[in-house]
Parts: structure tokens; sequence; C-alpha cells
């Protein structure tokens, strides 16, 4: 949990105490104990996620539950009985998250938060001149679930450093590099899936967004 916030002791009103004596209130009904929270972290500006977010969960012993979203930004879970649940996050901007939760593991917990990372899709409002690389998948034979499985990877030539994403349900993708890129740089797209195995080179310029085409997979 290192890149939120810090946590050290959860007591049972439902505060979790931070550093400097402040503490982070999840305001669950008094009634009823924290079974537990949920954190979410914005790919790409390492803070909280923009625009709604929709964190529910289901399960065996209970319908679908929406979390409750407290000031200081954990999505809060309350009364639940303990077994396991399917926590599902859902955004316009990013992508959908699927976690499977077994809340008996929170039982005495100092720390019961599940954090998430979101990583953003095409239709993310990034900031003007950051460094971005764009493109869309066209599958020659249109299949279900062939976009699904695909992996994207841009890999610098002269660092070796990673850059990882996935295509939309359109096939549309977007790469951001966070890293300052020094004028122009070449790298290697890598697009894996089931029998799809494709790498072409990519010029990326700094502070512009690149598209590299239109992509004829497999």
């Amino acid at each position: 949990m290192a890149s939120v916030k810090s946590y050290i002791a959860i007591t049972e009103t439902g505060r979790i105490e931070g550093k400097g004596r402040q503490e982070y209130v999840f305001s669950c009904p008094s009634s009823l104990s924290l079974s537990f929270a949920v954190w979410l972290v914005d790919d790409y500006t390492q803070k909280e996620p923009l625009g709604e977010v929709r964190v529910m969960l289901n399960g065996e012993k209970i319908t679908t539950v929406k979390a409750l979203k407290n000031l200081s930004g954990y999505h809060t879970f309350s009364g639940l009985p303990k077994g396991t649940y399917t926590l599902s996050v859902k955004s316009e901007f990013y992508f959908s998250e699927e976690r499977i939760v077994d809340t008996s593991s929170f039982v005495n917990s100092k720390e019961p938060v599940v954090e998430i990372v979101l990583k953003p899709k095409p239709l993310y409002p990034f900031p003007d001149r950051i460094t971005l690389l764009r493109g869309l998948l066209d599958p020659l034979v249109p299949e279900p679930d062939l976009l699904a499985g695909i992996t994207i990877k841009a890999i610098s030539k002269s660092t070796g450093r990673e850059i990882l994403g996935i295509p939309d349900e359109k096939g549309e993708f977007v790469l951001y590099f966070r890293e300052i890129i020094n004028r122009k740089a070449e790298i290697i797209l890598e697009i894996k899936g089931e029998g799809i195995e494709k790498t072409l080179p990519v010029l990326i310029e700094e502070a512009k967004s690149i598209f590299a085409g239109v992509i004829k997979i497999p």
C-alpha cells in the first residue's frame, strides 16, 4: 500500500488512523462494522481516478451491493457476511477490473483495504503535450472475444523499457509515456494474443500523440 494513504490502525468505529493523528473516516453506519474498503489509483496520474467510478460487489450471500465512497476517497462495504465475493470496478474512462475478495482474510486486520490500479481507456482525457502512442487493431476475420485476449507492448530500442496496454472493444489502444522522451525515440510495438504475434517499428516524439495506424491482425 505504499503508493496510497498511510494507515496505521483501524478501530471498531470504522476509522483508519493515519500519520499526524489524522483519521480517514470510513463513514459506515454505526450499527454495521466495516467489512473492507477499496482504494482506486489512476495508473497514469498515480492519483484518484477521474469521473464517475462504480464499485460493486456480488456474491452468493448478497444481491449486488454498491460501495459507499467517503470523504477520504475510500469505497467502503459494511456489514457483509463472511465469504467470497466478486468485486467489480467500472468507469467511462478506465478499463473494467474484477477481483475475488475473501472477507475472512480481513478478520482482525489493521489494513482491510483492497487497492486496484485502473488503466485509462483511449477516450481518457489526457492533458495536452504528453507523449502518447495510439493505434487501431483491425481483425481480418472478426471473432468473438478476439480483442479481449490481446496485449500490446512498446519496447524502447535504446533503454529496453516496456510500456504495456490493451485494446478496447473497438480495437483502439493508447500507450502513455510518463518518462521524458529525448525529442524522438524508436520503439518496437509488439502485439500478442492467441494465434497472434506481430511486431512493427514506430517512431514516437516527445509531447506529441502519434498514431501507429490501422494494424491488421492476425
